[in-house]
């Protein structure tokens, strides 16, 4: 399902309450956003998407900031994202985004963003656990594959050798997560 799919308020016998059920944390079913570039400032100097400067923080906490948008964001492999996860991850539950709605380009999730922001030399370790916790505390589903690498999270914590995140899903994984491979070599 895509946001596009989403029951058109304005059609006979669809309450509000049943369109935005997809818009609030934990709902039942998730979604994948469209696909969408970055956004970034006017006349800004530098190709990526920083957090911390000023006018990026502008785009960041903007309500008119899509999903879509941010999970864009997160597609940058740069440490001023990375660094960030919680942050953005944070912006993107705050627009009602349910904990396992997914990437339209990656197909990943908010989980399997963060179990590759925890590299090291450009993620921040304590930062993803502690952010991955938050998501598994709200309904992550561990399980849950990316159909463009068919990698879960396990399997990105472990590709990004992060072996604190790995602790983190395998406390929280049934043994069908970790009995399962990637068909990555």
């Amino acid at each position: 399902m895509t946001i596009e799919d989403l029951p058109d308020p304005s059609e006979e016998g669809v309450s509000l309450t049943r369109r935005h059920q997809y818009f609030i944390s934990g709902s039942e079913d998730s979604v994948t956003h469209s696909v969408s570039a970055a956004p970034m400032p006017s006349e800004y100097e530098f190709s990526f998407f920083d957090p911390n400067d000023t006018a990026c923080r502008e785009i960041l906490f903007n309500p008119k900031t899509s999903v879509s948008e941010l999970f864009a964001i997160l597609r940058q492999w740069v440490p001023q994202v990375q660094q960030n996860i919680d942050m953005i991850g944070n912006e993107i539950i705050k627009r009602g985004c349910n904990v396992n709605d997914r990437d339209g380009l990656t197909d990943m999730t908010l989980l399997h963003y963060t179990c590759k922001s925890g590299a090291h030399g450009i993620g921040d370790v304590e930062t993803a656990a502690k952010f991955a916790s938050q998501l598994i505390d709200l309904g992550a589903d561990i399980s849950l594959r990316s159909r463009w690498t068919n990698m879960n999270a396990l399997h990105y914590a472990a590709y990004f050798d992060v072996p604190e995140l790995i602790t983190i899903i395998l406390k929280n994984a049934k043994p069908k997560v970790y009995d399962n491979t990637s068909s990555l070599p």
